[in-house]
This record gives structure tokens, sequence and C-alpha cells, in this order.
């Protein structure tokens, strides 16, 4: 008969719980590749304890209306972005992957709680990279899910989507590469949503986007549902011009 142990606190408390036993070895090799990175690793370990404290506290759902927990994530998320370019800066692409996990776990934090992230860069480009490692449709379905949580976590900031002229913008990010990931997938339901989601969030490129995406999907590689898709995406809103 297996034994089955009993598990203390939520989903949430015990995601926050895992990265904390994670942090030790992620101190330890980010400090290797850059020793001056010891301040930050120190501070965001007591940032992480106190992200389980507020779950302890208040569950691992739910809004927490406490002042300074947005200034809080915003630091973490700062120290875990210097530690990523630490390591992006010593080729260690394991470390960056490691990082990219932090990231994504603090962001579904401030998810879960309603709280602000910002910045939201570091973030995005975790998102990217768990999006790039994928090697099956079930790990980029996964991705594709964490992508639309942030997108509609951030939408009250960024929808409105002023700066343009900035092709790296989040925004314009996020929704490109859910759009990316969703082709991946070959899953219709997805790619219509996220087709949909970047139509009505950057009207101005679409036209180039499936235009980019269209010549991509010409290679022999790809499905022809998946290459029909994106045409008709395409000949849409170059039609519309």
């Amino acid at each position: 008969m297996e034994i089955k142990k009993i598990a203390f606190g939520d989903e949430g408390q015990a995601a926050t719980a895992a990265l904390l036993a994670r942090l030790p070895a992620l101190q330890s090799r980010a400090a290797a590749v850059d020793p001056g990175l010891g301040p930050r690793l120190d501070r965001l370990k007591r940032g992480l304890e106190t992200l389980q404290a507020l779950d302890r506290q208040h569950g691992g759902t739910g809004p927490i209306g406490l002042e300074g927990v947005g200034e809080l994530v915003s630091a973490i998320v700062t120290d875990l972005a210097h530690a990523e370019a630490a390591a992006g800066r010593a080729a260690d692409a394991a470390l960056m992957t490691d990082v990219a996990d932090f990231l994504i776990g603090v962001a579904l934090w401030a998810v879960r709680h309603e709280v602000p992230l910002d910045p939201a860069e570091p973030v995005v480009n975790a998102l990217a990279r768990r999006a790039n490692a994928a090697r099956s449709k079930q790990e980029l379905a996964a991705v594709y899910g964490l992508m639309q949580g942030v997108i509609a976590h951030l939408a009250p900031r960024l929808a409105a989507d002023l700066e343009r002229s900035n092709p790296e913008r989040p925004w314009r990010i996020l929704h490109a590469n859910l759009a990316i990931t969703a082709i991946r997938t070959e899953d219709a339901a997805l790619m219509d949503h996220a087709f949909d989601a970047l139509d009505a969030a950057l009207p101005d490129e679409r036209a180039s986007f499936y235009g980019e995406a269209l010549a991509l999907a010409l290679s022999p590689g790809v499905a022809p549902a998946v290459r029909e898709r994106i045409e008709a995406r395409h000949l849409k809103w170059t039609a519309a011009r």
C-alpha cells in the first residue's frame, strides 16, 4: 500500500515554498557567476520569505491590499533580473533558465494575489524562455496558459499601449509570443483565441505580424490547417487596408 503524505497549505502556498526550497542552489550559482550579486541575493531571500509569510497570513490566493506589497514584488523581480543579466554575461544557460523559473513563480504569486507586477519586461522574457524550451504540445499549452494569465493581469496597466514607437514594449511582445506559442501547439482553439487577442491589442501591427507568420508557415513542416488559419488572418487584414 502506498503511503501518501498530507500536504499543509494550499497550492499557492506550496508554490511559494517550492521557490524557497530551490533558492539556496540559485543563490550559490548566481554568486559564483557574479560575487557582486551577494546583497541582491540576500534581499531576494528576505523578499521570498515575506511572500511566504503573506501566504500564511492571507492564504495562497486572493487579493492582498496591504501597503508596500507591490513594491516588494517589484524589488524581487528587479533582483532576479540582475541575476538573469549576470547569467547572460556568463553564458550560463542553465542559470538563466532557473532564474526564469523564479521570475515566473513570483509573477504567478502577484497574479494570485492581485498585486501589481512591475517591471513586466523580466517576466515577459522569462515566459519567452519557457516557451522556447518547450518540446511538446502539452508544454507549449502550459506556457500559453501562463502567458494568458500574465496578459490578463497586466491589461489594466498596459492595454492602452501608448509606447507604440517601441517594438520591444511588453504588451507587444506578450501578444506576439502568445500567438507564436499558439501556432506551435497547432491547436485551433488556442490559435483563434491568441489571434483575436493580438488583433484587438495590436491593431497597427496585425497585417505585418500575419505576413511574417505566413512566410514562415510556408515551410513544409507546418501543418496545412495552421497555414490556412494564418493565411485567413493575413488576407483579412491586408484586404482591409
